[in-house]
């Protein structure tokens, strides 16, 4: 036995390595059922037959309990399945409504009577503790969000989990991670934007069929992130005819006003209402094409949306030109198409196909925008053919021991940027660090991507139990373009931009700075990835274990050909799943996981970039009469040293969590978690003797830099029964260290130079930039508490749903600063009078609620029609019930002059709320109508 087992390990790694060049992705979205045949006094029953049926697809599978009873079906899609368990001499045995869900494994024990005695029916139940998978993973289902008063977006769902700081740009930190460091995953295919480490792609909401987000504990199958693992699994169709249109009305006229007021200026922050109903249409629709075997499922979405008024950050030297006032309207398409064919019972494949088009977006990039000029407009997933995501998958099994799966997808993805009112020139204006007359960016970005995997699995026994040995490999090919530059190719730093002159009446002042750019040409960088790993799952006793390891290796190659990233690195996994009760109920896990951040191509990209983007550039100052040529600025591939023992940032992470199901429903669950960072990337800049700015990258040593995370989170879980569902979480956590940037920090930088910082005059670079960095991060949340709830009352002729939902979470962190003036002429340099995170914004609530009515023409039973019974219906949702508009972003952070301090000081207006968006959001209404089937 112990030979062949051997022997099948070393075949099934071969044959996957060898399809691997064909055919590779990350982790699986299918499920799993297993069991035990079992006679009435617990022992063994071999050659029992085990019929499997969906229920969703009729599809059907069978197979015979091994020589120990064991039976298992790998591989399944989610939904609803009937097993059926049957010997000569025995009652069958039926299991009805067993659920199925991505990456779980839902355990069914048939004990089969003697012929003579009555036979066993059974409904199944939702794994709701999986002691096969001890990450900590929450599964945000469209049954809860579809009644809950949320955004209609996914990256909103993935703030539903423990450990999640949420980010008004979508993009979540993650137990202590950085922003930029979670895998964005759509039914299995990476969309992570290969640049940037952020979320690449939107998506059809009413095309979710749930969202998984994984945070910790994660198995060797995942690679290339540190933060949350996120997998939005869409809809298929099945063998019934199932559709939905939906318009969902939204009115700026229904909300409430803005509260507050520019605490420097006195301006309130109302803002000036408008009476349009927002129209935002929505059609969903799946069904057979060939029944028992081929289905089709698509949804579409178009709105042209109108947001309320935004304002720019006013100045206090020029209140009636500033904080002005601006609209976007974003036209978006969201389009999904899904073909999935079970060929055979055993054999199934899926084609998929999206896209997400949307205009409009008017985005303040500098941060620090003062008039509407300095606005920029973005665009983005202009894609043609067939989209922005194309993908097909496969799975299979063979026999009753070996299975496999694959996928191979190509997603594209372009950003479009341009002035968005006007084409001045951008003035940044060190009388108030704020920003005039010119847009951040004009040009456009491209970061397509071609990914593939393959996995196989095979079952055998293992201490007399059922084990399983998974194999795969996953490759990347990244490419990022970029081309752009401010517009009219310059950019001013100037003591005082006077808003009320244009462009070509300022008055200069001596030693004013003209930056004037070398003409844009396009950067290409290039790069691939490469993920190989193996694992066991296996039992030893009432101990579930999962043992794997991770093999990484990534390269990059710079726009003019030199390579810049050569790195292979190994993570090993190990968690521990403890079945106290030994019913699969009550579990005690531990785990240990190495998790690598795969290097950023923007690293390629911006410091061996040959071709430098919005970097070279001419330096003149004013003289009082005219511009003097003073300097220039040459970076990129020629300057930067090629580092090849660059290598990505990894955390070691250590779990210990409790979970107990109770009943079929309800599960409650406490998990604690420390992380620490390890070999994290940054740049060193200086200027060599000739005038040029160097950028050297490297890795930071323990001694130098640190960053920590430990939390203890608390959860909640009940799956829809008795007429309701809910889910809660709080998180207790700390974020702290001194470094938390991708690799572009100011920590050794220009070392041995001089700085100069406003109140403080000129100081070595290297106590300015270094001084106070170590303390709580900007992103720290030590507090945040999730509680969703939905009730359905169902009545003969309506089904009435109310959804409350509540948040909480503490305040921001900030700190004394003042803006420091390095040698090269950057912005963005910082000098911190206090300990970083020494100051926190207060706590933050909200609470909103929907109120959901269902009509059902014909009665409780609806009236039917093709596909099923005919539902109309009305949803009304309020959010920030209670209006509650506290500060969520601190603006006054620096500190001022005055008399007597003259290192500064905070006044009453430091961390105070410079406009309106850094306010919550007022009170808002939106209202749908649909009807669906």
């Amino acid at each position: 036995m112990r030979q062949k087992t051997i022997a099948a390990y070393l075949i099934l790694s071969l044959v996957t390595l060898l399809a691997a060049s064909t055919l590779l992705a990350d982790g699986t979205l299918l499920g799993t059922i297993n069991g035990r045949v079992l006679d009435q006094d617990g022992k063994a029953l071999p050659g029992a037959t085990v019929d499997l049926v969906s229920g969703d697809q009729g599809f059907r599978r069978s197979g015979v309990s091994d020589s120990v009873g064991v039976f298992n079906f790998p591989l399944l899609q989610p939904g609803l399945y009937n097993v059926t368990v049957t010997l000569s001499g025995f009652q069958s045995f039926v299991a009805k409504d067993i659920v199925v869900q991505p990456d779980k494994t839902t355990a069914v024990s048939a004990t089969l009577r003697l012929a003579a005695t009555e036979a066993v029916t059974v409904t199944g139940e939702a794994p709701l503790v999986d002691k096969t998978n001890s990450s900590a993973t929450t599964n945000v289902s469209s049954t809860l969000t579809q009644k809950l008063p949320v955004a209609r977006n996914y990256q909103n769902l993935i703030a539903f989990a423990p450990g999640i700081s949420n980010n008004s740009s979508g993009n979540v930190n993650s137990h202590g991670s950085l922003n930029s460091t979670n895998l964005y995953l759509f039914d299995g295919v990476d969309t992570t934007d290969v640049t940037t480490g952020t979320f690449g792609q939107n998506f059809n909401y009413e095309a979710i069929q749930e969202v998984n987000v994984s945070t910790s504990g994660i198995s060797a199958e995942y690679g290339r992130s540190q933060g949350a693992y996120v997998n939005v699994v869409t809809k298929s169709g099945t063998n019934l005819l199932h559709g939905a249109v939906k318009v969902i009305l939204t009115n700026d006229d229904w909300n409430a006003g803005n509260k507050g007021s520019n605490p420097e200026t006195g301006t309130p922050f109302a803002r000036t209402k408008f009476d349009e109903i927002i129209k935002d249409y929505t059609y969903t629709l799946g069904g057979p094409i060939w029944q028992d075997h081929v289905w089709f499922f698509g949804s579409y979405e178009n709105v042209n949306n109108t947001g309320p008024f935004r304002q720019t950050i006013e100045s206090p030297l020029y209140p009636d030109q500033t904080g002005q006032e601006y609209q976007q309207t974003t036209r978006t398409k969201l389009w999904d198409g899904k073909l999935t064919a079970q060929i055979t019972p055993s054999q199934l494949v899926t084609f998929q196909t999206n896209s997400d088009p949307i205009t409009g977006f008017i985005v303040d990039y500098w941060g620090a925008s003062a008039n509407l000029a300095a606005l920029t407009e973005q665009n983005q997933n202009q894609c043609t053919g067939l989209g922005c995501l194309g993908s097909i998958s496969w799975s299979g099994v063979f026999g009753s021991a070996v299975s496999a799966e694959a996928r191979w997808a190509n997603q594209a993805g372009d950003i479009f940027v341009v002035p968005a009112f006007g084409h001045g020139s951008p003035f940044l204006s060190l009388a108030d660090g704020l920003f005039y007359n010119g847009a951040t960016f004009d040009g456009l970005v491209d970061r397509p991507r071609t990914q593939a995997n393959v996995a196989a699995s095979y079952y055998h026994e293992l201490f007399g139990q059922p084990a399983q040995f998974k194999a795969g490999v996953d490759y990347q090919s990244l490419r990022s373009y970029a081309s752009y530059t401010y517009p009219n190719n310059e950019i001013y730093i100037v003591a005082q931009y006077d808003p009320t002159k244009s462009q070509a009446d300022q008055t200069f002042q001596v030693g004013d700075e003209w930056d004037r750019l070398t003409p844009p040409v396009p950067s290409i960088s290039r790069g691939k990835i490469w993920g190989y790993y193996a694992l066991e799952k296996f039992q030893a006793g009432p101990v579930a274990l999962n043992l794997g390891v991770r093999i990484d290796h990534q390269t990059s190659v710079s726009d003019i050909g030199n390579t810049v990233i050569d790195s292979t690195k190994p993570s090993p996994r190990v968690t521990a799943a403890w079945d106290v009760m030994g019913d699969g109920k009550t579990l005690i896990s531990a785990g240990y996981g190495r998790y690598y951040q795969f290097l950023l191509q923007s690293i390629a990209d911006s410091i061996f970039s040959g071709v430098p983007v919005q970097t070279n550039r001419d330096i003149y100052l004013w003289d009082g009469s005219e511009w003097v040529y003073n300097s220039s600025i040459r970076a990129g591939g020629n300057n930067a040293p090629i580092n090849l023992d660059l290598q990505p940032s990894y955390t070691d992470e250590g779990m210990l969590a409790f979970q107990r199901q109770i009943g079929n429903t309800m599960a409650v669950g406490v998990r604690g978690i420390y992380r620490k960072w390890n070999d994290l990337v940054d740049d060193a800049k200086y200027i060599s003797p000739d005038g040029a700015l160097i950028q050297e990258p490297f890795n930071y040593s323990s001694s130098q830099v640190n960053r920590r995370y430990k939390g203890l989170e608390l959860s909640f879980e009940k799956r829809f029964a008795t007429n309701w569902q809910a889910l809660a979480n709080y998180t207790l956590s700390r974020t702290y260290g001194n470094q938390f940037s991708d690799f572009g920090g100011q920590l050794m930088d220009f070392s041995g130079d001089n700085c100069r910082v406003t109140t403080l005059g000129v100081v070595p670079c290297n106590q300015v930039l270094n001084d106070n960095q170590q303390g709580i991060a900007g992103y720290d949340r030590t507090n945040v508490l999730n509680a969703f709830v939905a009730y359905t009352a169902s009545l003969p002729y309506v089904n009435i749903t109310a959804a409350p939902a509540f948040t909480f979470y503490s305040g921001t962190t900030y700190q004394e600063q003042r803006s420091v003036t390095v040698p090269s002429g950057a912005t963005g340099y910082n000098y911190y009078f206090t300990p970083r995170g020494s100051s926190r914004l207060p706590s933050t609530y909200q609470f909103d609620f929907a109120l959901e009515a269902t009509f059902k023409p014909m009665g409780q039973n609806g009236f039917s029609i093709v596909g099923g019974p005919l539902e109309i219906g009305v949803k009304g949702e309020i959010f920030n019930v209670f209006n509650t508009q506290k500060v969520i972003r601190t603006d006054y952070i620096e500190l001022r002059p005055s008399a007597g301090q003259p290192g500064g000081a905070a006044n009453s207006i430091f961390g105070a709320p410079v406009s309106r968006n850094a306010l919550q959001a007022p009170r808002s209404i939106r209202i749908t109508g649909f009807i669906r089937m």
